[in-house]
Protein backbone atom coordinates (compact mmCIF):
# COMPACT_ATOMS: atom_id res chain seq x y z
CA UNK A 1 0.00 0.00 0.00
CA UNK A 2 2.90 2.38 0.99
CA UNK A 3 4.90 1.52 -2.19
CA UNK A 4 1.42 2.21 -4.34
CA UNK A 5 1.08 5.85 -2.28
CA UNK A 6 4.61 6.26 -3.95
CA UNK A 7 3.89 5.72 -7.32
CA UNK A 8 0.44 7.37 -6.94
CA UNK A 9 2.27 10.94 -5.99
CA UNK A 10 5.53 10.31 -8.44
CA UNK A 11 2.51 10.18 -11.46
CA UNK A 12 0.62 13.09 -10.01
CA UNK A 13 4.05 15.23 -9.88
CA UNK A 14 4.36 13.81 -13.52
CA UNK A 15 1.26 15.07 -15.10
CA UNK A 16 1.19 18.41 -13.34
CA UNK A 17 4.84 19.24 -15.03
CA UNK A 18 3.81 18.34 -17.90
CA UNK A 19 0.52 20.45 -17.94
CA UNK A 20 2.81 22.89 -16.47
CA UNK A 21 5.02 23.00 -19.26
CA UNK A 22 2.03 22.80 -21.06
CA UNK A 23 1.03 26.14 -19.69
CA UNK A 24 4.32 27.42 -20.05
CA UNK A 25 4.49 27.17 -23.36
CA UNK A 26 1.02 28.23 -24.37
CA UNK A 27 2.40 31.80 -23.15
CA UNK A 28 6.16 31.92 -24.01
CA UNK A 29 6.84 34.12 -26.07
CA UNK A 30 8.79 32.70 -29.68
CA UNK A 31 11.05 34.85 -31.66
CA UNK A 32 9.55 33.00 -34.74
CA UNK A 33 6.28 33.35 -33.64
CA UNK A 34 4.94 35.39 -36.42
CA UNK A 35 1.07 35.32 -36.85
CA UNK A 36 -0.83 37.96 -35.91
CA UNK A 37 -3.65 36.66 -33.25
CA UNK A 38 -6.99 37.17 -34.40
CA UNK A 39 -9.07 40.83 -33.75
CA UNK A 40 -11.39 41.46 -30.42
CA UNK A 41 -14.99 41.82 -31.73
CA UNK A 42 -16.15 45.37 -30.51
CA UNK A 43 -19.56 44.80 -28.82
CA UNK A 44 -20.51 48.57 -28.36
CA UNK A 45 -18.80 51.91 -27.32
CA UNK A 46 -20.08 54.22 -24.76
CA UNK A 47 -18.93 58.11 -24.88
CA UNK A 48 -17.05 59.68 -21.86
CA UNK A 49 -15.33 63.07 -21.52
CA UNK A 50 -12.77 63.44 -23.70
CA UNK A 51 -12.52 59.59 -24.77
CA UNK A 52 -14.95 56.31 -24.75
CA UNK A 53 -15.21 52.93 -23.02
CA UNK A 54 -14.80 50.27 -25.61
CA UNK A 55 -16.68 46.90 -24.73
CA UNK A 56 -15.31 43.45 -26.40
CA UNK A 57 -15.45 40.00 -26.56
CA UNK A 58 -11.64 38.64 -26.85
CA UNK A 59 -10.74 36.40 -29.52
CA UNK A 60 -9.98 32.77 -29.17
CA UNK A 61 -6.12 33.07 -29.76
CA UNK A 62 -4.13 31.39 -26.85
CA UNK A 63 -1.59 33.29 -26.56
CA UNK A 64 -3.72 36.80 -26.47
CA UNK A 65 -2.29 38.93 -23.73
CA UNK A 66 -3.95 42.58 -24.09
CA UNK A 67 -6.51 44.67 -25.96
CA UNK A 68 -5.79 48.00 -26.90
CA UNK A 69 -7.23 51.29 -28.42
CA UNK A 70 -4.06 53.68 -29.30
CA UNK A 71 -4.55 57.51 -31.69
CA UNK A 72 -2.04 60.31 -31.67
CA UNK A 73 -2.62 62.82 -29.05
CA UNK A 74 -0.67 66.30 -28.28
CA UNK A 75 1.97 64.42 -26.28
CA UNK A 76 2.70 61.34 -28.86
CA UNK A 77 1.11 58.44 -29.06
CA UNK A 78 -2.17 57.15 -26.39
CA UNK A 79 -2.24 53.97 -25.72
CA UNK A 80 -5.00 52.14 -23.76
CA UNK A 81 -4.60 48.69 -22.81
CA UNK A 82 -6.92 46.15 -20.79
CA UNK A 83 -5.81 42.45 -20.15
CA UNK A 84 -7.76 39.41 -21.46
CA UNK A 85 -9.39 39.08 -18.29
CA UNK A 86 -11.50 42.58 -18.87
CA UNK A 87 -14.52 43.12 -21.16
CA UNK A 88 -13.76 46.89 -21.41
CA UNK A 89 -11.04 49.30 -21.70
CA UNK A 90 -11.16 53.24 -20.94
CA UNK A 91 -9.34 55.40 -23.41
CA UNK A 92 -9.16 59.47 -22.48
CA UNK A 93 -6.96 62.05 -23.31
CA UNK A 94 -8.91 63.86 -26.60
CA UNK A 95 -9.06 67.83 -26.82
CA UNK A 96 -12.70 68.09 -28.28
CA UNK A 97 -16.15 66.71 -28.53
CA UNK A 98 -15.99 65.88 -31.95
CA UNK A 99 -15.91 62.86 -34.02
CA UNK A 100 -12.60 60.72 -32.91
CA UNK A 101 -10.75 57.33 -34.04
CA UNK A 102 -9.02 55.20 -32.29
CA UNK A 103 -6.72 51.97 -33.86
CA UNK A 104 -8.30 48.90 -31.99
CA UNK A 105 -6.96 45.43 -32.26
CA UNK A 106 -5.62 42.20 -29.85
CA UNK A 107 -1.85 41.75 -28.99
CA UNK A 108 0.14 38.48 -28.04
CA UNK A 109 3.24 38.20 -26.17
CA UNK A 110 5.22 38.01 -29.41
CA UNK A 111 3.87 41.84 -29.99
CA UNK A 112 2.23 40.88 -32.90
CA UNK A 113 -0.56 42.73 -33.66
CA UNK A 114 -4.31 41.48 -34.41
CA UNK A 115 -6.09 43.60 -37.97
CA UNK A 116 -6.44 46.75 -36.79
CA UNK A 117 -10.26 47.53 -37.01
CA UNK A 118 -10.94 51.27 -36.99
CA UNK A 119 -13.25 53.19 -34.56
CA UNK A 120 -14.91 56.35 -34.39
CA UNK A 121 -17.14 58.10 -31.95
CA UNK A 122 -17.60 61.28 -30.57
CA UNK A 123 -16.59 62.13 -27.09
CA UNK A 124 -18.30 64.16 -24.33
CA UNK A 125 -16.79 67.22 -23.22
CA UNK A 126 -13.53 66.38 -22.41
CA UNK A 127 -12.55 67.23 -17.98
CA UNK A 128 -10.12 70.05 -18.83
CA UNK A 129 -12.79 72.21 -20.70
CA UNK A 130 -15.21 71.40 -17.69
CA UNK A 131 -12.37 72.85 -15.35
CA UNK A 132 -11.82 75.57 -17.39
CA UNK A 133 -15.66 76.46 -17.79
CA UNK A 134 -15.87 76.16 -13.75
CA UNK A 135 -13.01 78.73 -12.57
CA UNK A 136 -13.46 81.67 -10.65
CA UNK A 137 -11.01 84.32 -9.75
CA UNK A 138 -11.93 86.75 -6.80
CA UNK A 139 -10.24 89.41 -4.79
CA UNK A 140 -8.88 88.39 -1.29
CA UNK A 141 -6.99 89.95 1.26
CA UNK A 142 -3.34 90.92 -0.49
CA UNK A 143 -4.15 87.81 -2.76
CA UNK A 144 -6.21 86.35 -5.23
CA UNK A 145 -8.25 83.26 -4.48
CA UNK A 146 -8.82 80.86 -7.52
CA UNK A 147 -10.99 77.36 -7.30
CA UNK A 148 -13.00 75.41 -9.82
CA UNK A 149 -14.37 72.00 -9.91
CA UNK A 150 -13.24 69.01 -11.14
CA UNK A 151 -15.87 66.35 -11.19
CA UNK A 152 -13.94 63.35 -13.10
CA UNK A 153 -11.12 64.15 -10.64
CA UNK A 154 -8.22 63.95 -13.01
CA UNK A 155 -5.17 65.51 -13.21
CA UNK A 156 -5.09 68.85 -14.24
CA UNK A 157 -3.07 72.57 -14.29
CA UNK A 158 -4.30 75.50 -13.88
CA UNK A 159 -2.05 78.30 -15.35
CA UNK A 160 -3.15 82.00 -13.93
CA UNK A 161 -1.52 84.71 -15.06
CA UNK A 162 -1.28 88.36 -13.73
CA UNK A 163 -0.40 91.43 -15.21
CA UNK A 164 -0.34 94.73 -13.14
CA UNK A 165 2.49 97.58 -11.97
CA UNK A 166 4.53 97.66 -8.94
CA UNK A 167 6.42 100.68 -8.07
CA UNK A 168 5.90 101.99 -11.41
CA UNK A 169 7.23 98.96 -13.31
CA UNK A 170 4.93 96.65 -15.13
CA UNK A 171 5.28 92.85 -13.46
CA UNK A 172 4.14 90.07 -15.34
CA UNK A 173 3.74 86.91 -13.59
CA UNK A 174 2.27 83.26 -14.64
CA UNK A 175 1.41 80.51 -11.43
CA UNK A 176 1.24 77.01 -11.85
CA UNK A 177 -1.38 75.31 -9.83
CA UNK A 178 -1.35 71.54 -9.84
CA UNK A 179 -4.64 69.70 -8.55
CA UNK A 180 -6.35 66.24 -8.93
CA UNK A 181 -9.57 67.49 -6.48
CA UNK A 182 -12.99 67.14 -6.97
CA UNK A 183 -12.81 70.93 -5.62
CA UNK A 184 -9.85 73.11 -5.17
CA UNK A 185 -9.58 76.36 -3.87
CA UNK A 186 -5.78 77.95 -4.11
CA UNK A 187 -4.53 81.23 -3.51
CA UNK A 188 -2.04 83.66 -4.84
CA UNK A 189 -0.91 85.61 -2.16
CA UNK A 190 1.86 87.87 -1.73
CA UNK A 191 0.09 90.48 -3.99
CA UNK A 192 1.66 94.02 -1.70
CA UNK A 193 -0.57 96.28 -3.88
CA UNK A 194 -2.80 99.18 -2.83
CA UNK A 195 -6.29 98.80 -3.38
CA UNK A 196 -6.81 100.96 -6.41
CA UNK A 197 -3.55 99.17 -8.67
CA UNK A 198 -5.32 96.90 -11.06
CA UNK A 199 -4.42 93.56 -11.67
CA UNK A 200 -5.37 92.02 -15.03
CA UNK A 201 -6.22 88.24 -14.83
CA UNK A 202 -6.39 85.48 -17.26
CA UNK A 203 -5.72 81.66 -17.19
CA UNK A 204 -6.01 78.33 -19.19
CA UNK A 205 -6.50 74.85 -18.21
CA UNK A 206 -3.90 71.76 -19.00
CA UNK A 207 -4.63 68.17 -18.76
CA UNK A 208 -1.85 65.07 -18.42
CA UNK A 209 -2.14 64.51 -21.95
CA UNK A 210 -0.98 67.90 -23.20
CA UNK A 211 -4.60 69.66 -24.14
CA UNK A 212 -4.76 73.02 -22.83
CA UNK A 213 -8.00 75.75 -23.42
CA UNK A 214 -7.73 78.78 -24.75
CA UNK A 215 -6.56 81.74 -22.44
CA UNK A 216 -9.52 83.24 -20.73
CA UNK A 217 -9.74 86.65 -19.81
CA UNK A 218 -11.04 87.43 -16.06
CA UNK A 219 -10.35 91.41 -16.92
CA UNK A 220 -9.10 93.53 -14.04
CA UNK A 221 -9.72 92.44 -9.82
CA UNK A 222 -8.25 94.69 -7.44
CA UNK A 223 -7.02 92.88 -3.96
CA UNK A 224 -8.10 93.68 -0.69
CA UNK A 225 -5.76 95.64 2.00
CA UNK A 226 -5.78 94.76 5.54
CA UNK A 227 -3.24 94.81 8.36
CA UNK A 228 -1.30 92.86 11.17
CA UNK A 229 -3.24 93.37 14.29
CA UNK A 230 -1.56 94.77 17.37
CA UNK A 231 -1.23 92.50 20.25
CA UNK A 232 0.34 95.09 22.70
CA UNK A 233 -3.26 96.45 22.83
CA UNK A 234 -4.79 92.41 23.38
CA UNK A 235 -5.69 91.55 26.72
CA UNK A 236 -6.32 87.60 27.92
CA UNK A 237 -9.80 87.89 30.53
CA UNK A 238 -8.01 85.60 33.42
CA UNK A 239 -8.93 81.90 33.33
CA UNK A 240 -12.40 80.77 34.28
CA UNK A 241 -13.66 84.69 33.51
CA UNK A 242 -17.06 84.73 31.72
CA UNK A 243 -17.63 86.28 28.75
CA UNK A 244 -21.09 85.88 26.42
CA UNK A 245 -23.44 83.14 25.65
CA UNK A 246 -22.84 80.10 22.94
CA UNK A 247 -26.13 79.85 21.52
CA UNK A 248 -25.34 76.69 19.82
CA UNK A 249 -24.87 74.61 23.56
CA UNK A 250 -27.15 77.15 24.79
CA UNK A 251 -24.02 77.69 28.14
CA UNK A 252 -21.83 80.36 28.84
CA UNK A 253 -18.47 80.83 27.58
CA UNK A 254 -15.71 80.50 29.70
CA UNK A 255 -11.73 81.38 29.48
CA UNK A 256 -9.36 78.39 29.52
CA UNK A 257 -6.58 78.13 31.65
CA UNK A 258 -3.04 76.50 31.28
CA UNK A 259 -2.63 74.11 34.14
CA UNK A 260 0.90 73.08 33.12
CA UNK A 261 3.61 74.00 31.30
CA UNK A 262 2.00 76.32 28.49
CA UNK A 263 0.24 79.00 30.06
CA UNK A 264 -2.45 80.77 28.09
CA UNK A 265 -0.22 84.43 27.50
CA UNK A 266 2.01 82.00 25.01
CA UNK A 267 -0.08 82.08 22.01
CA UNK A 268 -0.62 86.44 21.77
CA UNK A 269 3.19 86.86 22.75
CA UNK A 270 4.34 87.13 19.16
CA UNK A 271 6.70 84.73 19.50
CA UNK A 272 6.71 81.80 17.45
CA UNK A 273 7.82 78.14 18.88
CA UNK A 274 9.43 76.74 15.93
CA UNK A 275 10.16 79.73 13.41
CA UNK A 276 12.04 76.96 10.56
CA UNK A 277 15.81 78.07 12.49
CA UNK A 278 15.29 77.35 16.02
CA UNK A 279 13.01 76.38 18.48
CA UNK A 280 11.75 77.20 21.91
CA UNK A 281 9.80 76.34 24.49
CA UNK A 282 6.52 79.07 24.37
CA UNK A 283 3.21 77.34 23.85
CA UNK A 284 -0.39 77.07 25.60
CA UNK A 285 -1.05 73.67 26.66
CA UNK A 286 -4.38 72.49 27.90
CA UNK A 287 -4.19 69.18 28.75
CA UNK A 288 -5.44 69.69 32.23
CA UNK A 289 -8.48 70.75 34.08
CA UNK A 290 -9.16 74.13 35.19
CA UNK A 291 -12.21 74.94 37.30
CA UNK A 292 -14.12 77.87 37.98
CA UNK A 293 -13.74 78.63 41.27
CA UNK A 294 -16.74 78.73 43.33
CA UNK A 295 -18.65 76.40 40.77
CA UNK A 296 -17.79 72.82 39.05
CA UNK A 297 -17.40 73.74 35.78
CA UNK A 298 -14.19 72.69 33.86
CA UNK A 299 -13.67 75.55 31.60
CA UNK A 300 -11.03 73.69 29.37
CA UNK A 301 -13.91 71.65 28.69
CA UNK A 302 -16.86 73.77 28.11
CA UNK A 303 -17.18 72.39 25.44
CA UNK A 304 -13.48 71.58 24.68
CA UNK A 305 -11.17 75.06 25.32
CA UNK A 306 -11.58 78.60 24.27
CA UNK A 307 -9.14 81.65 24.02
CA UNK A 308 -10.94 84.38 24.26
CA UNK A 309 -9.32 87.88 23.52
CA UNK A 310 -10.07 91.74 24.27
CA UNK A 311 -8.47 93.14 20.82
CA UNK A 312 -8.45 96.67 23.04
CA UNK A 313 -10.54 98.48 20.85
CA UNK A 314 -13.07 97.22 18.22
CA UNK A 315 -11.72 95.94 14.31
CA UNK A 316 -13.24 94.05 11.69
CA UNK A 317 -11.13 90.73 11.19
CA UNK A 318 -9.88 89.37 7.64
CA UNK A 319 -7.60 86.77 8.80
CA UNK A 320 -5.83 84.91 11.27
CA UNK A 321 -2.51 82.79 11.15
CA UNK A 322 -2.04 80.02 13.70
CA UNK A 323 1.19 78.50 14.69
CA UNK A 324 1.65 74.67 16.06
CA UNK A 325 2.89 73.45 19.29
CA UNK A 326 6.36 72.72 18.86
CA UNK A 327 7.12 69.57 21.15
CA UNK A 328 10.30 69.29 21.38
CA UNK A 329 13.91 70.97 21.88
CA UNK A 330 16.51 71.40 19.34
CA UNK A 331 17.53 73.45 16.50
CA UNK A 332 16.49 72.88 12.92
CA UNK A 333 19.66 70.86 12.04
CA UNK A 334 18.95 67.90 14.83
CA UNK A 335 15.83 67.34 13.06
CA UNK A 336 14.45 63.59 12.96
CA UNK A 337 11.87 61.74 10.88
CA UNK A 338 9.06 61.88 13.63
CA UNK A 339 8.79 65.43 13.24
CA UNK A 340 6.43 65.07 10.84
CA UNK A 341 3.90 63.01 13.61
CA UNK A 342 4.48 65.60 16.10
CA UNK A 343 3.62 68.31 14.01
CA UNK A 344 0.38 67.73 12.28
CA UNK A 345 -0.72 64.68 14.96
CA UNK A 346 -0.01 64.49 18.49
CA UNK A 347 -1.56 66.85 20.69
CA UNK A 348 -1.77 70.02 17.64
CA UNK A 349 -5.30 71.56 17.02
CA UNK A 350 -6.19 70.17 13.63
CA UNK A 351 -9.75 72.00 12.95
CA UNK A 352 -10.92 74.83 15.24
CA UNK A 353 -13.53 77.65 15.09
CA UNK A 354 -13.48 80.93 15.19
CA UNK A 355 -16.31 83.47 16.68
CA UNK A 356 -16.77 87.44 17.12
CA UNK A 357 -18.81 88.53 20.30
CA UNK A 358 -22.11 90.16 19.13
CA UNK A 359 -22.66 92.79 21.64
CA UNK A 360 -25.83 94.07 20.81
CA UNK A 361 -27.65 90.85 21.88
CA UNK A 362 -28.17 90.28 25.56
CA UNK A 363 -26.68 88.78 27.15
CA UNK A 364 -24.02 89.04 24.78
CA UNK A 365 -23.62 85.68 21.86
CA UNK A 366 -20.80 84.23 20.32
CA UNK A 367 -21.43 84.59 16.69
CA UNK A 368 -19.62 81.44 14.38
CA UNK A 369 -17.62 83.07 11.74
CA UNK A 370 -16.18 80.31 10.23
CA UNK A 371 -14.76 76.46 10.97
CA UNK A 372 -10.89 75.47 9.48
CA UNK A 373 -9.45 72.58 8.75
CA UNK A 374 -5.76 73.01 8.80
CA UNK A 375 -3.93 70.90 5.27
CA UNK A 376 -1.75 68.19 6.39
CA UNK A 377 1.76 68.04 4.30
CA UNK A 378 1.48 65.75 0.82
CA UNK A 379 3.08 62.62 2.12
CA UNK A 380 5.66 62.65 -0.32
CA UNK A 381 6.96 66.08 0.90
CA UNK A 382 10.49 65.86 3.10
CA UNK A 383 10.26 65.91 6.99
CA UNK A 384 12.30 69.52 6.61
CA UNK A 385 10.05 70.82 4.25
CA UNK A 386 7.43 69.77 6.81
CA UNK A 387 8.80 71.62 9.34
CA UNK A 388 8.95 75.08 7.14
CA UNK A 389 5.56 74.73 6.33
CA UNK A 390 4.55 74.39 9.79
CA UNK A 391 6.71 77.52 10.83
CA UNK A 392 4.66 79.89 8.25
CA UNK A 393 1.89 78.88 10.25
CA UNK A 394 -1.21 78.08 8.24
CA UNK A 395 -3.43 81.39 6.67
CA UNK A 396 -7.17 80.89 6.65
CA UNK A 397 -9.78 83.69 6.09
CA UNK A 398 -12.49 84.60 7.89
CA UNK A 399 -15.08 83.70 5.40
CA UNK A 400 -13.14 81.86 2.34
CA UNK A 401 -16.11 81.12 0.16
CA UNK A 402 -16.36 84.88 -0.47
CA UNK A 403 -13.48 87.01 1.30
CA UNK A 404 -14.23 89.89 3.30
CA UNK A 405 -14.06 91.39 7.17
CA UNK A 406 -16.49 90.28 10.17
CA UNK A 407 -18.70 93.15 11.24
CA UNK A 408 -16.92 94.90 13.65
CA UNK A 409 -15.90 93.21 17.30
CA UNK A 410 -14.08 93.94 20.62
CA UNK A 411 -13.63 90.08 21.75
CA UNK A 412 -12.17 87.26 19.45
CA UNK A 413 -12.63 83.68 20.50
CA UNK A 414 -10.66 80.77 19.05
CA UNK A 415 -12.28 77.35 19.79
CA UNK A 416 -10.25 73.80 18.56
CA UNK A 417 -12.78 71.08 17.40
CA UNK A 418 -10.60 67.87 16.66
CA UNK A 419 -7.01 67.16 16.15
CA UNK A 420 -5.14 66.29 13.25
CA UNK A 421 -5.79 62.14 13.80
CA UNK A 422 -7.37 61.94 16.40
CA UNK A 423 -10.92 64.09 17.38
CA UNK A 424 -9.90 64.10 21.57
CA UNK A 425 -6.24 65.05 21.35
CA UNK A 426 -5.61 68.10 20.54
CA UNK A 427 -4.50 70.23 23.74
CA UNK A 428 -1.43 72.31 22.37
CA UNK A 429 -1.34 75.65 20.41
CA UNK A 430 1.89 77.98 19.70
CA UNK A 431 0.43 81.31 18.65
CA UNK A 432 -2.55 83.30 17.03
CA UNK A 433 -2.00 86.16 15.19
CA UNK A 434 -4.93 88.31 13.36
CA UNK A 435 -5.31 91.04 10.34
CA UNK A 436 -8.28 93.23 9.83
CA UNK A 437 -9.22 97.02 9.94
CA UNK A 438 -10.15 99.35 12.56
CA UNK A 439 -13.90 99.46 12.81
CA UNK A 440 -15.11 102.90 11.92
Amino acid sequence: MKNFSKTAILLLLAMTGFYACQEVERFAISSDDTVPPGKPVLDSVHPLPGGAALFFTIPRDEDVISIEASYEGKNGTVIAAASIYADSLIVLGMSEATEQSVAFYAKDRAGNKSQIETVSFTPKEPAFLKVANSVKVKSAFAALQVEWDNELGQSINVYVNLTYNLNGAPISVRRAISSKKLFDRQFIKGLELSETEPVSVSYSIKDAYGNESETVSVGQLYVMRDVLLDKKKWVLPEPGTQVGIDTAFSAPVYQSGGTFEGPMEKVIDDIIENDGFRVVQNFAWFGGDFIVPGTSINANRNPLWNIIIDLGDYYELSRIVTHQRWMYGGVIADLDPNNRGRLYDIENVGTYEVFYLDETKTPNEWVLINQTKIPKPPEDMSDRDVIFMAARGDEAFMYPDDPKYTPKTRYFRYRPIAGFTDANNLSGLGEITLYGRKAQ
